[in-house]
């Protein structure tokens, strides 16, 4: 196929346009999902010999509701406005980019917040706003140092619930959101049993100029955004597991894998992407070798351990499930690219997406589900499959959608979007109900993945 799969990669890379920057309102905007009522949508796909095989994609809401939330202005002792007024921003924002949560508009309180401490609290003025949940802090000390009490209340219980790390005494300045998100981990553990992602990373490639790609790195709640990866040159397809950054640039002339900034390939290949092995110990590459792409295994240090796909196809994207027994990756064996999966050796390849003719970027999460974009009447848009082949849709009707990959506990998924007039990085639940935006500004954003 003469490299046809890596020169449209690198042909939308250095033809992307670059967008105006332009804002986003302050406060996170959640888009409507793809549908309000279970529906099953038939599409027509084709086996690998071929003939037709009929496929149903199933758009399904998620179950859970989200519970009103109240969240007053912080109990704000003298000097601490200023930090008062960071960790209310932080409270909010991330319980509303977590999707367990519907903030109560501030002017529909009733309480009088100069008679309420984190000790006592009128209930029914709570309930009558429709508050499931009160979530109270209080700041007091002076200088660098803050010492911050949250409190999370179970209003229709009257209780106060208890949550880990509620306390903090001495915090300096720079630690407070942290801190806040660290909170907030605990309150959505305490009521869901597994904690929240605040605090962790995402990665992505952007034009740093016309010519230039960098490596970035930004927080779920999109701040706290800084260059992995920069300079004169392309840099793309970034990953993390356990602070190891890998990524493909071209520092060197040509795609190689660079490991936590070191060039680890030395060969005459052109690599198209890397993903480091959840135990950090191999990596699964795609190379180009002789006009083809073929799936590697290699070793840290760089060395070709085994061609595990081997075949004439073009074969990309390798993404590993999360015990690292096995990959998920786009083959073009059939025609248009598809999502495959193999064991980590290579053995069991199975295509797994019969739906479309253009599905592309998987990335593996947790219960053995595939996140991947796939081409739907012209527009990229975000989906799920199981290993059997039974698909979801996450995005509809919303601009194009790309480059999507799984949180690590698998309830979250990032993507790349171009509705609202401009790309940006947004977030969604796993079922695609609920999707917030991320980044506030308009970008070239690509290649997304989250920090394991």
């Amino acid at each position: 196929m003469r490299r046809a799969l890596f020169s449209l990669v690198l042909a939308l890379i250095l033809g992307m346009s670059w967008v105006v920057l332009g804002a986003l309102p302050d406060d996170p905007k959640p888009s409507a999902g793809p549908a309000t009522d279970d529906e099953i949508v038939p599409l027509a796909g084709t086996t690998d010999d071929g003939t037709e095989a009929p496929v149903t994609v199933t758009v399904v809401p998620t179950a859970r509701e989200m519970d009103p939330v109240a969240v007053p202005q912080i109990l704000c002792g003298a000097g601490e406005s200023g930090v008062c007024g960071t960790i209310r921003e932080t409270l909010v924002r991330d319980l509303t980019l977590s999707a367990f949560f519907s903030i109560l508009p501030e002017q529909s309180y009733l309480a009088d917040m100069d008679n309420e401490t984190l000790k006592r609290t009128k209930w029914e003025d709570w309930f009558n706003v429709g508050a499931r949940y009160l979530v109270k802090v209080e700041v007091n000390g002076a200088g660098a140092d803050h010492d911050i009490a949250y409190r999370l209340y179970d209003i229709s219980s009257k209780t106060l619930l208890a949550v880990e790390g509620q306390d903090a005494s001495g915090i300096p300045t720079g630690e407070v959101v942290p801190r806040t998100h660290a909170f907030i981990n605990e309150l959505i553990r305490t009521l869901t049993g597994m904690p929240g992602l605040f605090g962790s990373t995402l990665l992505y490639s952007a034009k740093s100029s016309k010519t230039t790609r960098a490596v970035y790195a930004i927080g779920i709640d999109g701040t706290g955004r800084r260059t992995l990866a920069g300079g004169d040159t392309l840099n793309m397809f970034p990953s993390m597991v356990g602070g190891a950054l890998i990524y493909t640039s071209f520092k060197a002339g040509k795609p190689d894998i660079y490991l936590n900034g070191s060039r680890i390939t030395h060969d005459g290949r052109h690599y198209r992407g890397a993903r480091l092995s959840p135990d950090g110990g191999v990596l699964a590459v795609a190379a180009d070798e002789g006009g083809q792409s073929d799936i590697f295994l290699m070793s840290v240090k760089g060395k070709i351990l085994r061609n595990l796909t081997n075949s004439w196809a073009d074969e990309v994207s390798p993404s590993w499930s999360p015990d690292g027994q096995r990959i998920a990756f786009v083959s073009s064996r059939t025609g248009g690219p598809q999502i495959y999966v193999m064991g980590r050796d290579g053995s069991g390849r199975r295509r797994v997406t019969f739906a479309g003719n253009y599905n592309s970027t998987p990335d593996f999460g947790p219960d053995g589900r595939i996140v991947f974009a796939g081409m739907d009447e012209g527009h990229s848009d975000i989906f799920v499959t199981d290993l059997e082949g039974n698909v979801q849709r996450i995005t509809q009707d919303q601009g194009s959608n790309k480059d999507p990959a799984f949180s690590p506990d698998g309830r979250h998924i990032v993507f790349v979007s171009s509705r609202d007039k401009g790309w940006r990085i947004w977030l969604s639940t796993a079922d695609g109900r609920y999707q917030f935006p991320v980044t506030k500004r308009a970008g070239g954003y690509s290649t997304l993945s989250w920090a394991k």
